[in-house]
């Protein structure tokens, strides 16, 4: 405990029953919570297996934990339940999820293939509707709510939900949703708040109504939440910076600890991060305090967008002859597009750079995610929609009309998909669910019990993706195959470390709940370019932000409303306080995108930092 100051001391020795920890950027929120944990665990003799953390991101999840097993050692270190709401809400779908029309093998179902089944079905139906009016009134719908855009959408809306509980899945949303109908179940509220004793909720002003909801209704004996309303920056997701605003008002006898001793700055970018988020009202009353000294802010007026990526070569470069890491490098933006000129510029510099986001997602590959949907078709039978994006992969097995013909008996009948084809009169397509039916009874493979990376090869094998690329002369996708396998070691290599399940189950769901943040390797050298949001819980020596121009940061759509420019300024915040040494902020005086040139005002928040 001597290492903790006496705010950090206070939060993690309070006997109070609630407690709210006010944790500024760079406060040390992580050591206090793993220092609680570690403090209930060896002095009030609290077991880890009754206490949940729940956090928004698995990094910060396994990071928890693997400090954790550093105070308390890692066999208990192993039975904490330390994960995102989201992971949460899958474990108990899978043992509760009967209770709401749901088994244990279901599907989840991204954006993109929530926006493709919509899409399907308005041009099924023929419905004169838009897909976000649908998504308006599933939403409606999900919340017993009936406050509908129009009569198709809605008609569309509940042909939507109808496909979902036929193919057994739910949205990511719906993994809320669902998990919040079985807590207001009072067997099951009893049966969780008997396992768990002690509730811990990180970062806590990102929850959404939902997640609040869900907290609520677990009612725990003894609450511990962490987080900074300065920090709060996923409105745009459903979270409510009013979570945090009125914990204390919503939990009788809450305690209030705040932490504002910054550990990762230095004075200069304090200071300019205090000034910033001062022109918030919507906001707690606290002030970070430094007592690191380090060179003065950068603010550069360049050119042009590539004038900005040239500056950011060169800084690199001084890395490179200074023997310093390029990972210690972090080009932030406001949005991927920015990073582009960026990434080309270091390229052509042989910089090596790492982009942290969804692009550069190897299960984003055409081929890697077909054969991800076979194993979601292994996985869930009554998956159509996965069994009709893979039975013509690698090779076609069916024709249009013979897969229209199929569907067609499906929906008439109330077969499965894999049951019509099962029964088809094409050889090639009754081998294929046979080789599924096979796997997922376990006859030659135990394709449940063993890691995901065993379980992922072998499906692999029974589509013979290796053969047809090998036949055709595909090295390329056979590099992909390679890639992707790897990335599935390293997933597992790291479940394992923190005593996570490695299955391929727990994998597939993984890879439709991931964060912006399981792109990021930490362990790659090479700078860093990833958006702001992407930046949330990170730090680097030095961070470099582009794009500080009006209608940028803040963009366009925020200067229109008080209340997203406050969201806006509270991104800001996050993104001055990633940088622990030096901060450097540019902007380009021309901007050109498609061709259409711009001259814009330099960014407001460079005034309000007291930067011009």
């Amino acid at each position: 405990m001597t290492s903790l100051n006496q705010a950090q001391q206070q939060a993690v020795t309070s006997d109070s029953q609630v407690i709210l920890t006010l944790a500024g950027a760079g406060t040390g929120k992580t050591a206090v919570l793993t220092r609680r944990i570690a403090h209930l665990h060896d002095e009030m003799r609290v077991g880890t297996s009754n206490m949940l953390a729940l956090t928004f991101t698995r990094l910060a999840g396994h990071e928890m934990k693997e400090r954790i097993a550093k105070l308390i050692g890692e066999e208990q270190a192993k039975k904490l339940f330390c994960n995102t709401f989201h992971a949460f809400c899958v474990q108990a779908l899978r043992q509760w999820g009967e209770r709401v029309g749901i088994e244990p093998n279901f599907t989840i179902y991204d954006p993109e293939d929530q926006e493709a089944i919509i899409k399907t079905v308005i041009k099924e139906c023929k419905y004169k509707t838009k897909v976000d009016d649908v998504l308006h009134d599933i939403n409606q719908l999900a919340s017993g709510e009936e406050e509908f855009m129009s009569y198709e959408s809605e008609q569309a809306a509940r042909e939507y939900m109808f496909r979902l509980r036929r193919n057994n899945a739910v949205s990511l949303d719906e993994l809320l949703t669902r998990t919040l109908s079985l807590m207001v179940q009072e067997d099951i509220t009893a049966y969780y708040r008997n396992d768990f004793k002690y509730v811990f909720v990180d970062e806590f002003q990102d929850t959404d109504g939902v997640q609040m909801a869900i907290i609520k209704a677990l009612a725990p004996e003894n609450l511990f939440v962490v987080g900074d309303d300065y920090q709060s920056i996923y409105r745009f997701r459903g979270a409510r910076v009013e979570n945090i605003l009125n914990f204390s008002n919503e939990f009788e006898g809450c305690e209030t600890v705040k932490l504002e001793f910054n550990y990762r700055s230095t004075h200069e970018i304090v200071n300019a991060a205090n000034r910033l988020i001062q022109h918030n009202q919507n906001r707690t009353d606290k002030k970070l305090i430094a007592d690191k000294e380090g060179p003065s802010i950068e603010f550069h007026e360049l050119d042009s967008m590539e004038a900005e990526a040239f500056r950011i070569v060169q800084k690199a470069n001084a890395y490179q002859m200074a023997e310093r890491k390029y990972s210690d490098i972090a080009v932030l933006a406001r949005t991927n597009h920015q990073l582009e000129i960026v990434r080309n510029q270091l390229a052509a510099a042989n910089v090596p750079a790492q982009v942290v986001s969804q692009s550069a997602d190897i299960f984003q590959k055409r081929d890697i995610a077909t054969a991800i949907r076979f194993v979601e078709y292994v996985i869930n039978p009554s998956d159509s929609r996965a069994l009709q994006a893979c039975v013509n992969f690698p090779v076609t097995r069916l024709t249009d009309l013979e897969m229209t013909r199929a569907i067609t008996e499906m929906e008439t009948t109330g077969k499965t998909l894999e049951d019509v084809l099962a029964d088809s009169e094409n050889e090639a397509v009754r081998h294929l669910v046979g080789r599924a039916r096979s796997l997922r009874e376990g006859r030659v493979f135990d394709f449940w019990n063993v890691d995901a990376i065993e379980a992922f090869k072998r499906c692999s094998y029974e589509l013979g993706m290796k053969v047809f690329y090998e036949a055709q002369g595909l090295q390329n996708r056979i590099e992909d195959m390679i890639q992707a396998l790897r990335a599935i070691n390293r997933w597992c290599r790291q479940q394992e470390q923190v005593g996570d399940p490695y299955d391929i189950q727990t994998f597939i769901k993984w890879l439709r709940i991931r964060d912006i943040q399981d792109y990021y390797r930490k362990e790659v050298d090479a700078v860093q370019l990833m958006t702001v949001h992407g930046s949330k819980g990170l730090e680097f020596d030095t961070v470099f932000m582009i794009g500080m121009n009006e209608e940028t940061f803040p963009s366009k759509k925020a200067v229109k409303s008080e209340e997203d420019l406050e969201e806006e300024r509270r991104l800001m915040y996050v993104a001055v306080t990633r940088a622990k040494r030096l901060l450097v902020l540019t902007r380009p005086r021309e901007v050109t995108v498609y061709k259409n040139t711009t001259t814009p005002l330099p960014s407001r928040f460079m005034r309000e930092m007291g930067l011009v």
